[in-house]
């Protein structure tokens, strides 16, 4: 491996696995990283598998429909996502095992090696298909599988990163994840985490160098909410102003009672939540009974910087718990390219290093406060100077830095 030239490396095609599908319904830092690479070379994006268990309870939902033939037959398996970039291919692997309710042990990493030389056999076919030798893996986030390579399946560089504190997530996910995060920092040639803390953990647990290799965002996209004159969406039309607003998933990382305590502290302002409503299980507050919160739904990350465009102020109201703490957001650096106020939680030291551009409140009457405080003392100088922020933070800067962690990598 180490006679490749960076160069070289950098003509590689890159097949990508991840947690989240290319047609999720949020943006995810590993879609972004995969369209970004796709500028310059080929890129494979392989979905998160269906498991049999998942076929049989999503098998009326349109996403999993037009997936039956790849997951059923092998057919299909390679689309090519033209809408995006010629270099860009999504992958869809066939059914797997649903095993992880097993124990650790033997039987689980029986099966789990079938799953796993099933899913390189689908990669390898869709690389043959597109006449590719030599690649480069790049395991984004996603230890249930391929966290050890299957014999037969060498790619010219293995890369792992994390971007989540799977040892404290949901049960589901730390049950065979957290030990498997660890093999996988370890069998990689690069690994690569998206906050400070996740970084020293992960070097703590493994024994071995993991790089630092943050979070960005679209700045291409998200800076048309500064720069140009965006079209109100529909369901904001009627809504009182001054509107604060969220764009991401409503899920376990949220401070539910905080926000609860947003919409009582600021009745006459409207609070809008752009993403997915995952929060069921992770609160009792009964959110539909907030009168002016406020849900669009789930949001193509090309419709979000028309919301943020006519938010008035953002916020990012996380827990400040073990999940967050090892966090570094993916949609702050969108946020700061709309140069629109943004009031946080401190709920790590990546969010942190962001003050005194953005402003970091724990309780609700001072989160409110601040929110006040922001929108009347908010001026285009401090528009400008979010947005050139955000500037810095692109997802073609983190390529270049890939590249540079390679090439510093294997010339060791």
């Amino acid at each position: 491996m180490s006679n490749f030239s960076i160069n070289e490396f950098k003509q590689l095609p890159i097949v990508m696995t991840s947690m989240s599908r290319w047609d999720g319904d949020f943006s995810s830092a590993s879609w972004s990283l995969a369209k970004t690479f796709a500028q310059n070379q080929i890129v494979i994006y392989v979905d998160y598998p269906f498991t049999l268990i998942d076929f049989i309870r999503e098998r009326k939902k349109k996403h999993l429909k037009a997936r039956i033939p790849a997951l059923l037959y092998g057919k299909n398996c390679l689309t090519p996502l033209t809408e995006y970039h010629t270099n860009l291919f999504a992958l869809t692997p066939p059914l797997m095992l649903p095993i992880n309710w097993l124990p650790p042990g033997k039987l689980y990493r029986l099966l789990a090696g079938w799953n796993n030389r099933r899913l390189s056999k689908s990669i390898q076919k869709g690389l043959l298909k597109l006449n590719i030798t030599d690649y480069i893996f790049f395991n984004s986030f996603n230890p249930l599988y391929l966290s050890s390579l299957p014999k037969g399946f060498t790619p010219k560089a293995f890369v792992y990163q994390s971007r989540d504190n799977i040892r404290a997530l949901e049960p589901y996910l730390r049950k065979h994840g957290s030990y498997l995060e660890i093999e996988a920092v370890k069998n990689a040639r690069l690994s690569l985490a998206t906050s400070r803390l996740l970084q020293k953990d992960l070097e703590q647990l493994s024994g071995e160098n993991v790089a630092y290799f943050p979070n960005a965002a679209d700045f291409n996209l998200f800076k048309s909410a500064f720069e140009d004159e965006i079209p109100l969406p529909e369901e904001l039309k009627t809504l009182p102003r001054p509107i604060i607003g969220y764009t991401g998933n409503i899920c376990h990382r949220i401070d539910y009672e905080l926000l609860k305590g947003i919409c009582e502290n600021n009745p006459e302002k409207s609070l809008v939540m752009v993403g997915p409503r995952n929060h069921w299980g992770h609160t009792d507050v009964d959110l539909d009974k907030l009168p002016n919160l406020h849900f669009t739904g789930p949001k193509k990350i090309e419709q979000l910087p028309s919301y943020l465009a006519h938010f008035d102020v953002l916020i990012l109201p996380f827990l400040c718990n073990e999940v967050t703490r090892s966090i570094y957001p993916l949609k702050i650096n969108e946020y700061l390219a709309s140069g629109k106020p943004i009031v946080a939680t401190p709920f790590s030291e990546d969010i942190q290093s962001f003050s005194p551009l953005i402003r970091l409140e724990k309780d609700a009457q001072a989160f409110s406060r601040t929110i006040t405080e922001e929108l009347e003392s908010n001026t285009p100088q401090k528009g400008l100077q979010r947005y050139q922020e955000a500037s810095k933070n692109t997802w073609e800067g983190r390529v270049t830095l890939f590249w540079k962690l390679i090439n510093q990598t294997f010339s060791l």
